[in-house]
């Protein structure tokens, strides 16, 4: 008796394991949207003609709801003082290797960032790693809304290519 009840609960246990995996699954798979997440460094010229890294890191989901959560911080010494800025990204394009971005400022170490503009807008492509991915400059604006999520055409911000890291896009 004690073995029947062994395999009893054996395939009680089982089964409830099967049916878990199942909910789990379908969950995770509602809750997957597009996302694009990166980091890394390109190479830029500064005020006095010195090669200087621009540094940047990023992340952005499409939530199950359709709004977007991520963020942004670019470092970048090409700018007399050196500029560093943290981004708030509320809107994400992605259309096959190519994920478009908009978002507002949330800090800055320039003032007249702060003061005069509430968006930011990036683009990069995922061509395959180190040397292939690209990132645009990020353009600043006062009138366009990031939460309008305009789509940003492949050759509306010139691509540069990534020194070193690497760039994810999955629609």
């Amino acid at each position: 008796m004690k073995r029947s009840k062994i395999f009893l609960l054996a395939g009680l246990l089982i089964t409830a394991m099967a049916g878990t995996t199942v909910v789990l699954r379908s969950t995770f798979a509602a809750a997957a949207g597009p996302s694009a997440s990166g980091h890394g460094t390109i190479l830029l010229q500064n005020t006095e003609g010195k090669t200087v890294r621009r540094q940047f890191s990023f992340s952005a989901r499409v939530m199950p709801d359709g709004t977007v959560k991520g963020s942004a911080i670019l470092h970048n010494p090409s700018f007399d003082p050196k500029y560093s800025a943290q981004f708030d990204i509320t809107c994400l394009q992605v259309v096959g290797n190519r994920a478009s971005f908009g978002g507002s400022i949330r800090k800055t170490t320039d003032p007249v960032f702060n003061d005069e503009f509430d968006a930011a807008f990036f683009t990069v492509f995922d061509n395959g790693g180190p040397g292939e991915d690209t990132i645009s400059e990020v353009f600043f604006d006062n009138v366009v809304e990031p939460s309008t999520c305009q789509f940003i055409g492949a050759d509306d911000f010139p691509q540069i290519p990534i020194e070193s890291g690497s760039v994810t896009v999955k629609p």
